[in-house]
């Protein structure tokens, strides 16, 4: 139950990374090799660089809140998520430690909120995704389908969770292996986000700074 609550505080979080649509599951199940095969692909990633959109529908809103910014990648566990517009915010990961900044005029902030520990569960989350782990979150039962193209759908199993977040969806790229291509998290009919990343870059050699300083 606390960790359902605190998936909650980022879908509530306006620089949350959380995302949400209602959609019935496909029937049609996509072969078990092909997840090993994009597993395999995503193990032999060195890194991954992008462009990310976010777009935020909820019932108060009269149109989708949209943000952007850049997200990096290295393995085994350092992340960097960065919010450009409309409001600039960091939060890294590197060896499990997590920090958040906000920009305030033309200062960085560090931000020591009780969130941390919450945002540093779905960043833990994003890791295990970027890997193919997609069966590494026991509160969370796997399925994958192909109708119209192959996605990873993750459905809690708790009633606890359920009343948080519907369920999850991942799709893959099907010009980069290995890559995930957008993410969409289901919390109620009405108010859901999207998640779409573009520019992916990989392989390139990233500086242990990107994941330690803002500047």
């Amino acid at each position: 139950m606390r960790a359902a609550r605190n998936l909650r505080i980022l879908i509530a979080c306006p620089s949350g990374l959380l995302f949400a649509l209602v959609l019935l599951l496909p029937s049609s199940p996509v072969r078990a090799e092909s997840w090993e095969a994009f597993r395999a692909a995503a193990g032999r990633i060195k890194s991954v660089e992008a462009q990310f959109v976010q777009k935020k529908t909820l019932p108060i809103l009269a149109k989708p809140f949209i943000s952007s910014g850049r997200f990096f990648y290295q393995p085994p566990g350092s992340l960097r998520w960065e919010y450009e517009r409309p409001v600039g915010s960091v939060l890294m990961m590197h060896d499990g430690n997590v920090k958040r900044y906000l920009r305030e005029k033309n200062a960085w902030r560090e931000d020591a909120s009780a969130a941390l520990p919450a945002m540093q569960t779905v960043l833990e989350e994003i890791v295990h995704w970027q890997q193919g782990r997609f069966d590494a979150n026991p509160h969370f039962r796997v399925s994958f389908v192909d109708n119209p193209e192959p996605r990873v759908i993750l459905v809690p199993k708790e009633d606890s969770w359920k009343k948080m977040i519907r369920q999850i969806e991942l799709t893959p790229s099907r010009e980069q292996a290995g890559v995930i291509k957008s993410v969409r998290m289901i919390e109620d009919e009405r108010s859901f986000t999207v998640l779409e990343f573009s520019r992916v870059r990989l392989d390139r050699p990233l500086p242990a700074s990107l994941f330690l300083r803002v500047e």
